[in-house]
């Protein structure tokens, strides 16, 4: 996935959960607010993205793996529980 794939999914997912948050690509990265997602080298497999804000620096192994812990990083939590059918 491309960062301007990748700034395009965390864009609607962002306005999905209704937050205030900018989306953008910096370089090979995406920046959503202070909150900085980038691709993993191949041989940090099975990690696929790092996840990374001030003082914390976490794996994603998964698409959905990366969305929930950037719902969690943005506030969204287990309170708010969003059923897409």
């Amino acid at each position: 996935m491309t960062p301007p794939e990748l700034r395009a999914l965390l864009a609607d997912s962002v306005a999905l959960w209704s937050a205030e948050a900018r989306v953008w690509v910096d370089g090979e990265a995406v920046r959503v607010g202070e909150i900085r997602v980038t691709a993993a080298a191949p041989e940090d497999l099975p990690i696929r993205w790092w996840l990374e804000r001030p003082g914390q620096k976490r794996p994603c192994t998964s698409v959905l793996g990366l969305l929930r812990s950037l719902r969690n990083a943005l506030g969204g939590g287990e309170a708010q529980k969003l059923r897409v059918v």
